[in-house]
């Protein structure tokens, strides 16, 4: 079965090329949210610490919000906007979170069948914050008022962990107003409270979520040995202690034009035949008169050596008979084995 395996090998390791190329993009974002590479930036009157991939501020004087936006992998798309509100905080709040009420204590519902989260903070002053899914998207949304404007700080990132959170977290938290003043001292705890208490299915459950089809592959890998050890053990009560040569597990091939099928068996010589055992039963049997003059030997890429009978006319296969009936006309049956010399002289070839 080492040589099934082998042939799978390219198999994986083009999937590991894909995996080691894209999977340490979160990994990287996660570390560079942790990381003390972080920079201070100016938007929208505001002072505030983001990730040293955050990028270059794209403005946008919109009506009535003026905004500022930048993106990169560790937060996805932060958007930092501002207005002159129009309304108490309170009614706004309802309407933009889609609330079933006013916003008096911590809350999971759902937005349009999406999980959602939101609960009162204090940034400079009282303040709503919103954690919810949009399909692949993690959403997070702070907005407080300050003088005389009303802040929206958001982001929009695929996937979302809870390192992202965090880091959304640790910007909110670095932000200062146009005089200097920071944040209210409450805001720590609270922030901690929202990440506790996240509502099950906002956040992805860690940074190792892109291997775990890797993780599938090698289970499957795994369970491809183990299958063939089990075709490989000796049957229970196996014709062939009392012949010429018996063996078990031992590597076969079976080729038929562009087809080939490598498997464990184990394989008996009788006075009169050769019998190749699958699972523990006869899956091949070829009369030894069938095979002289036919059997050579050779090297394959790694060891064991093989012996090599070809195989003329409809062979006598005693079970997946529909599956090996079009293995008629010339076939190369291989056997893998370090006892080359004793099996060639029980075949008398």
């Amino acid at each position: 079965m080492r040589r099934q395996v082998m042939f799978m090998a390219p198999v994986f390791l083009g999937i590991l090329a894909v995996f080691i190329a894209v999977g340490p993009g979160p990994l990287r974002a996660s570390r560079s949210l942790t990381a003390r590479d972080w920079r201070p930036v100016a938007a929208q009157g505001l002072t505030l610490d983001l990730p040293a991939d955050a990028g270059a501020p794209v403005q946008d004087p919109g009506d009535p919000w003026s905004a500022t936006e930048f993106h990169g992998p560790s937060l996805g798309r932060l958007r930092i906007a501002r207005e002159r509100p129009l309304s108490e905080l309170p009614p706004a709040l309802r309407n933009w979170f889609e609330l079933p009420n006013l916003l008096d204590g911590p809350l999971s519902y759902q937005v349009h069948r999406q999980p959602a989260q939101v609960r009162p903070v204090t940034v400079f002053g009282p303040s709503g914050h919103q954690v919810r899914r949009e399909g692949r998207l993690l959403v997070a949304v702070c907005v407080f008022d300050l003088g005389a404007y009303r802040y929206w700080v958001q982001i929009r990132t695929p996937g979302g962990s809870r390192a992202t959170l965090a880091g959304f977290h640790r910007v909110l938290l670095s932000m200062r107003g146009p005089d200097g003043a920071g944040v209210d001292p409450l805001l720590a705890s609270q922030l901690r409270d929202a990440e506790q208490g996240l509502a099950p299915g906002i956040v992805q459950g860690g940074s190792w979520a892109p291997f775990i089809p890797l993780g599938v592959l090698l289970l499957a890998a795994g369970l491809v040995l183990a299958v063939g050890r089990w075709s490989g053990r000796a049957p229970k009560l196996p014709e062939g202690l009392g012949g010429r040569y018996f063996q078990a597990p031992v590597e076969v091939l079976i080729a038929f034009r562009m087809q080939r099928k490598y498997f464990d068996a184990a394989i008996a010589v009788l006075d009169d035949r050769l019998v190749v055992y699958t699972f523990g039963s006869p899956f091949l049997t070829v009369p030894l008169a069938a095979i002289r003059g036919k059997v050579t030997s050779g090297d394959g890429w790694f060891p064991p050596p093989y012996l090599e009978i070809a195989l003329e006319g409809t062979q006598d296969f005693r079970k997946w008979g529909r599956l090996c009936g079009a293995w008629r006309g010339r076939t190369r049956l291989r056997i893998y084995t370090e006892d080359i010399l004793r099996l060639r002289g029980a075949l008398g070839a």
